[in-house]
């Protein structure tokens, strides 16, 4: 082998191990593989506190959530003590009371949400004398049920008894006795109806006149009035017209008196006007 003067050829072995020599990055110094470990560990520490606060927010949540739904629902702390009754008149409130508790159903001792507003609303609501109702919680122990009893405007012979009816033509008997002792509307029952719209339409002036009220038929209604007069209305149509004839009429002091036809009235008996 012949040697060239300046180089030096590299051994077969050492190029070998040249190329197979693998490039590896030097080693971290070991404070920083200390402080990565250190940074890990404050890490994992960190999410396990995290995650017993949440485990720990969580169950407190529900021991809360528990311990309110026990206090509305079970427990007498929220539980109707009172049923308090409003809106009835001097003459019916002593009676009424105790008709409209009854009626409403809430036993006392009952958790406040549980009570059936709905349901007691619909019992005091079937009451005759009811014209209308309301019934609401009033927390933290009552409940209020607030009532309109029905105005009557005439009284109903029926046999023997006296009922009361208001303006729409329900008939009732108010709790506290009927204070209103006329008009009082006597005939035909398929003549009730129309007696009572011709009573609601009379003006003040003519009602507190009219004594007893005679349904004979729909079309055939009748006042007599407390002077013994009689006035032949006939149906309710053109109340407010008849009305007007009927106030021009009565200073005649007639014995009867005919509006049914408003237009062309009537008078029997007249005495003339007073002195």
């Amino acid at each position: 082998m012949t040697l060239v003067e300046g180089h030096t050829a590299p051994a077969s072995g050492q190029a070998r191990d040249a190329s197979t020599r693998k490039f590896r990055f030097p080693r971290r110094p070991a404070f920083l593989r200390a402080r990565r470990r250190r940074n890990a560990d404050k890490w994992v520490a960190r999410e396990h506190r995290r995650r017993r606060w949440q485990i720990a927010l969580t169950g407190l949540a529900l021991v809360l959530i528990g311990a309110l739904v026990w206090l509305v629902w079970f427990s007498s702390v929220l539980a109707v003590k009172q049923v308090r009754v409003v809106g009835l008149s001097s003459e019916g409130e002593f009676a009424g009371i105790g008709i409209v508790e009854t009626s409403a159903g809430i036993p006392v001792g009952t958790p406040l949400i549980r009570v059936d507003t709905a349901a007691a609303h619909d019992r005091v609501a079937a009451l005759p004398w009811i014209e209308s109702t309301e019934v609401y919680r009033s927390w933290p122990n009552g409940i209020v049920v607030e009532v309109v009893e029905r105005t009557p405007v005439a009284v109903v012979e029926q046999g023997e008894a006296r009922l009361g009816v208001d303006a729409a033509g329900v008939l009732f008997d108010p709790p506290g006795g009927l204070w209103l002792t006329d008009p009082l509307i006597r005939g035909e029952e398929a003549a009730l109806p129309e007696a009572v719209a011709v009573v609601a339409s009379l003006p003040e002036e003519i009602e507190r006149r009219v004594k007893v009220v005679q349904a004979v038929s729909p079309d055939d209604i009748r006042l007599q009035l407390k002077n013994d007069a009689i006035v032949r209305w006939g149906s309710a149509k053109d109340g407010e017209f008849k009305a007007q004839v009927l106030l021009a009429l009565i200073p005649r002091r007639a014995q009867s008196y005919d509006v049914s036809a408003p237009q062309l009235p009537t008078t029997f008996g007249e005495k003339g006007p007073r002195n």
